[in-house]
């Protein structure tokens, strides 16, 4: 009889085990937790310019036939280019130039789009008269891997991006992604940096890792509660054998 009700102790602590395993804390998924309403951000976006970006830059001009070597936008052509964004734009240099018809090399790379662009109507001004020129990255992508609904290789279409808006991209995560600990990992000139962000803080909306930036690498982590389901076929077929056991132990002192 002893030997039974300790039997039965086993397999309801091993159960308990197994639930406590499975289940993860809603403090871990809920995102941006806190009671603070107003989050403050003095981050300041910059869109860096590297080598092998490719950028597109046009000159508004009343009269663009008269720069035909450079993309010139007018009234008439505007929003009716169908040709791809590397057939379209120009690409900064290994040793960081941007080569341009009329005006010659620039340095790009180590500037902001802001500066590159106040440096093209510099240059331009010796040709026009108040130039209007119009400066846009289009190899702007992401990554996105790990434990979202949708991991892929996504290009941005505009060139300021949050990083929930990235997590957006695929769909957000699913529900084995650690929220606490996502990995960003970042290029620089140094090398690639790696960040850990927390979604369930509401420091995610603010600071300098609130923007993503080109060539950015997003892992989401798995938690434990990914590895418990992955072995749960061998634990049921484990506990089987243990029950049957169990049962046979059980009729065997009953018999006694």
């Amino acid at each position: 009889m002893q030997i039974r009700q300790t039997l039965q102790l086993f397999f309801c602590a091993l159960s308990l085990a197994l639930l406590i395993l499975s289940c993860t804390p809603q403090r871990k998924l809920v995102y941006m937790q806190g009671d603070q309403t107003l989050i403050p951000d003095t981050s300041r976006f910059a869109m860096p310019v590297s080598s092998g970006d490719i950028l597109l830059v046009q000159l508004a001009a009343v009269n663009p036939e008269a720069f035909p070597a450079l993309g010139v936008v007018s009234a008439n052509n505007e929003g009716n280019d169908s040709r791809s964004a590397y057939e379209k734009g120009l690409v900064v240099s290994p040793d960081g130039m941007l080569d341009l018809p009329y005006i010659g090399s620039v340095k790009a790379a180590g500037l902001t789009l802001e500066i590159l662009h106040d440096t093209l109507v510099g240059r331009f001004s010796r040709l026009v008269e108040d130039p209007v020129v119009i400066l846009k990255k289009l190899s702007f992508k992401v990554s996105l891997l790990g434990e979202v609904n949708r991991p892929g290789l996504y290009y941005v279409p505009n060139e300021q991006l949050t990083f929930l808006e990235a997590l957006s991209l695929a769909g957000d995560l699913n529900n084995y992604a650690d929220r606490t600990a996502l990995r960003l990992y970042r290029k620089t000139p140094e090398g690639t940096v790696e960040y850990t962000l927390d979604l369930t803080s509401k420091a995610v909306l603010s600071g300098p890792l609130r923007y993503v930036y080109p060539d950015d690498v997003i892992y989401a982590q798995p938690t434990r509660k990914k590895a418990f389901t992955a072995i749960t076929p061998a634990t049921a077929v484990v506990t089987s054998l243990l029950t049957a056991v169990a049962l046979i132990a059980t009729a065997y002192f009953r018999s006694k």
